[in-house]
C-alpha cells in the first residue's frame, strides 16, 4: 500500500482554532448552565418560568461577553504582528 504524506497545520493556527472552539464551547455551556440554573430556582420557589428566562438571557449575555472579548484580543494580536 502506498502511504500518504500527511499535511501539517501552522501551529499558529492550530493555536487559533482550539482557542475559538474552545470559547464556542464556552457560550454553549453558558448558555445551558442559565437554563439549569433558572430551571432549579424555579423548581424551589415555585415561579414557573421567570427564574428559567432571566438566567437563560444572562448566561446567554455571559458567553456572548467572553466570546466577543475573545475576538477583541485576536483583533489586536493580529494588527500588532507584521
Amino acid at each position: 500500500m502506498k502511504r500518504t504524506k500527511k499535511e501539517k497545520i501552522p501551529r499558529a493556527l492550530a493555536n487559533r482554532l482550539s482557542r475559538i472552539s474552545g470559547y464556542s464551547l464556552v457560550l454553549v455551556a453558558m448558555t445551558f448552565l442559565g437554563l439549569y440554573g433558572g430551571m432549579e430556582l424555579d423548581r424551589v420557589t415555585g415561579m414557573a418560568p421567570n427564574f428559567t428566562f432571566v438566567c437563560l438571557i444572562t448566561g446567554i449575555a455571559l458567553g456572548f461577553k467572553g466570546f466577543i472579548q475573545e475576538v477583541l484580543i485576536e483583533r489586536k494580536t493580529r494588527r500588532a504582528r507584521p
